[in-house]
């Protein structure tokens, strides 16, 4: 979603507390606070800051909506996606059982493997393990046959993780066939899908393929509150997520949701389905057309520009130098630094500008910032 950028005031809050704001080229991280609330969600919050609620009253209601929403059979609000993976892994070790539960994280005893695609390793699924979990990896990076999976799974086996995210490596198995391998033996499967939304149809697709838990990010795509996400699936399953998750005193104890988080991504959901995400990318993508016209000309580097809506919530401009003429990292370090300090990543040798959180007039920012610096180093 693209809106007008602001300059805060000298009375602004991050200048009361002595922090400079930036312009988010990295896209919906976490690092660099997520994505923009709307001032709908913001208002909502407020107003729920007002009374005292039962939390898992309230946790229940949005629950109900994040289950119509995703077709699940229940949802459940997280403190975040990477909250939601360890609450996923315990539900799925531990389940309902208050001794369970209690003993966690030590799941001795208990079945407690998670089988991860090799090519699917990212740096957060360490949460499976904060859970209670053990990976099991299958494959290699270029193949991986069904029979691996097969072999990985033993009396140990509590779930099937499966990764959708722009990070993992292509050659994973076939969706469908591990759904049919985990079932065949009485298996669950999660999957991770906190940083693909939009579009919409990724929010009912997981569930519609038969993933028994899927997990998604609040404070993304769906802009809600960065300390939100969702996890949504199988009605026990979701009940055993809430028994080992806030405020009860399970390994979730301290991955807490406030209320205020909890009608935040209400609101945000409804706004995230009246959207029109095919216009936002269509906005986002004259972004993009900005700064590739800005820097394509350029003798000491070539620009390369990923527009696919199924892959990546809106088009990322891809900067790689020619000839060793320039470093990378230098470049993203002179543009932190800057001011406005740009955040960007960089990725496969090159800069990676993401035009999900760019705001009217960045664009152009970036482009004269880039040229002012490697104007300076060649």
């Amino acid at each position: 979603m693209v809106e007008t950028a602001t300059s805060p005031t000298r009375t602004s809050i991050y200048d009361q507390l002595g922090v400079r704001t930036i312009i988010n080229a990295s896209g919906a991280t976490t690092a660099v606070s997520g994505t923009l609330m709307s001032p709908e969600v913001a208002a909502a919050m407020v107003e729920a800051a007002k009374a005292f609620v039962v939390l898992d009253e309230l946790n229940a209601k949005v629950g109900e909506k994040i289950a119509q929403v995703t077709g699940a059979e229940a949802g459940y609000v997280t403190c975040g996606s990477a909250a939601a993976m360890a609450i996923a892994a315990a539900a799925c070790i531990a389940g309902s059982d208050p001794a369970r539960i209690r003993q966690l994280p030590d799941s001795g005893g208990m079945p407690n493997e998670i089988v991860i695609h090799r090519v699917h390793r990212i740096g957060y699924d360490q949460m499976f393990r904060a859970g209670g979990g053990r990976l099991v990896e299958i494959g290699l990076p270029a193949l991986t046959e069904r029979w691996e999976l097969e072999a990985a799974i033993c009396e140990r086996t509590a779930a099937v993780a499966y990764i959708d995210s722009p990070a993992t490596g292509a050659n994973a198995l076939d969706f469908h066939t591990v759904v049919e391998i985990a079932h065949r033996h009485n298996l669950p499967v999660i999957v991770d899908a906190a940083s693909t939304l939009p579009p919409i149809s990724h929010l009912t697709r997981w569930i519609a393929w038969g993933a028994d838990l899927v997990i998604y990010s609040g404070g993304k795509g769906i802009r809600g509150p960065q300390d939100s996400g969702i996890l949504a699936g199988r009605k026990d399953l979701i009940q055993a997520a809430v028994l080992n998750g806030n405020p009860h005193r399970g390994i979730g104890r301290g991955m807490k949701v406030s209320k205020e988080a909890m009608v935040g991504l209400a609101v945000a959901i409804d706004q995230f389905l009246a959207r029109d995400h095919d216009r936002d990318f269509a906005e986002h993508r004259k972004q993009a057309d900005v700064m590739l016209a800005g820097l394509q000309e350029r003798r000491d580097l070539r620009c390369e520009l990923m527009a696919d809506p199924e892959a990546h919530p809106a088009p990322i401009v891809s900067v790689y130098p020619l000839d060793g003429r320039w470093e990378p990292q230098a470049l993203l370090h002179a543009l932190q630094h800057g001011t406005p300090g740009i955040y960007a990543k960089v990725e496969h040798g090159g800069l990676t500008l993401n035009t999900h959180c760019l705001q009217r007039g960045e664009p152009e920012q970036i482009v004269d910032r880039i040229n002012a610096v490697l104007d300076g180093i060649v």
